[in-house]
């Protein structure tokens, strides 16, 4: 396998800002994912540089996912 289709190969994430992280999850503010993140019930962002951060759309599909269900 030659370099050029072993990078093609690679799977590259999907990396979301904090406001598609809000839209996804329904969560209205910053300080709440902030608040989440510090007591370590979310998932960790990138630091991408520049003062940039991200968060792998992964990540946060599969916190979703493990959210309880309700039943009314």
């Amino acid at each position: 396998m030659n370099t050029q289709s072993a990078r093609s190969d690679m799977a590259v994430p999907e990396l979301l800002t904090c406001q598609d992280v809000m839209k996804i999850t329904g969560i209205k503010s910053r300080t709440t994912i902030w608040r989440r993140i510090q007591a370590g019930n979310f998932p960790l962002p990138i630091d991408i540089g520049a003062g940039r951060i991200r968060w792998n759309a992964a990540d946060v599909t599969e916190w979703v996912n493990s959210r309880p269900r309700r039943r009314y």
